[in-house]
């Protein structure tokens, strides 16, 4: 088995990540990642006949796919996932078809990062917070904003992992306090429901800064996401500060909440493109302590809440560990 070669892929609303794994004397040996953005391919066939060719089109063993979205079935047999956020048709028969591969497994991005939880390391996690530390065998739930906003859950019992894929991202926005209401009313009179996802995204980043910016009477200035971000570190907008600790503050409420209903004393491990992204390249933006202050603020049960450890994972390849973990377990 350690000469077989397995293909992973991570498909994103934003950017496609492949690589090839195998294994060696029980350990994953992940190759070199090739990043493309889904923006400049058509179809996922495109993109993953491009990969294949860059690699010299390997004989495969096994493939593992993962996207941003709920899976479901295709009209064509077997499974699918249509992204919530790019206009990508991702199919198990579209997988088999480009890469040979007889059964490959489709999952849910966030069911992959659940499924690297048990293989992370001190060197790929990131503590937040000081008390509690991970219960053995009690669940664990990956939650991340990116894109979009995910939420997963990684279940062990006798029969072994479990992972409960779920689309968290969609619940209802609870808010606390006076400002928070007034985002919200603002939110629903212009997008009617809004979810968790509306403000807890890359997109919602900015969806928060003009919603600040209507309540306060400011001359309209629409910005992308990373600008709000750099305007928030710099101090050069009050409102861009203001988006980001919503951000912080919604972020934790929400994992809060998703650690509360699955009692996840296993740990809330933080992941998606913008927290771990904000930690490496932007020190200081992520407000740690909001975070878990909101995380933990469930009322009669917040002491409980303390002992709940709650981590952002550091490692940018962790989904493609996973897939490779669930590939492997397929030919086993």
């Amino acid at each position: 088995m350690s000469n077989e070669k397995f293909l992973v892929a991570d498909i994103g609303g934003t950017n496609a990540r492949f690589a090839l794994a195998s294994f060696r004397q029980g350990e994953v040996m992940l190759g070199p990642a090739m990043s493309l953005r889904t923006a400049a391919y058509r179809r996922l066939d495109d993109a993953l006949e491009a990969f294949l060719e860059a690699e010299g089109r390997p004989p495969l063993a096994a493939a593992a796919v993962c996207a941003a979205g709920p899976v479901g079935a295709a009209d064509e047999g077997g499974m699918r996932i249509a992204l919530t956020n790019c206009p990508w048709d991702v199919t198990e028969a579209a997988i088999a078809r480009v890469t040979g591969v007889a059964a490959p497994r489709l999952m849910n991005d966030f069911a992959a990062l659940a499924l690297a939880i048990p293989a992370l390391t001190p060197a790929d996690i990131r503590r937040l917070g000081e008390r509690g530390a991970p219960v053995p065998g009690a669940p664990a739930i990956v939650i991340g904003a990116g894109t979009g906003l995910g939420v997963s859950a990684l279940l062990s019992g006798d029969a072994g992992a479990h992972v409960v894929a779920g689309e968290g991202g969609h619940v209802d926005l609870a808010p606390q306090g006076p400002r928070e209401m007034a985002v919200l009313s603002l939110l629903q009179a212009q997008f009617g429901h809004v979810s968790a996802e509306r403000v807890l995204s890359g997109p919602g980043l900015a969806t928060l800064h003009a919603a600040l910016v209507a309540i306060d009477g400011a001359a309209p200035a629409p910005l992308t996401p990373e600008e709000v971000a750099i305007r928030a570190q710099d101090g050069q907008c009050p409102q861009s500060r203001e988006a980001v600790a919503l951000f912080c503050g919604w972020l934790g409420a929400v994992a809060g909440d998703a650690a509360l209903t699955l009692g996840a004393r296993g740990g809330v491990y933080i992941a998606g493109g913008i927290v771990p992204g904000w930690v490496a390249a932007m020190p200081g933006l992520f407000d740690e302590n909001l975070f878990r202050v909101r995380f933990e603020a469930k009322g009669r049960l917040e002491f409980w809440m303390k002992d709940i450890p709650s981590f952002i994972v550091t490692r940018p390849d962790a989904a493609l560990l996973g897939l490779a973990r669930a590939a492997r377990e397929g030919l086993v």
